[in-house]
């Protein structure tokens, strides 16, 4: 089941991913107004 760590990571993937590209827009943002 450790060998199944990275294959459940990667179901998640889509969920991450969206949630990284709304962090990601709003870091940039934040970042450049400091």
């Amino acid at each position: 089941m450790t060998t199944c760590s990275p294959f459940k990571y990667f179901k998640t993937s889509p969920e991450i991913i969206r949630l990284a590209v709304m962090y990601y827009i709003r870091y940039p943002l934040s970042f450049r107004q400091v």
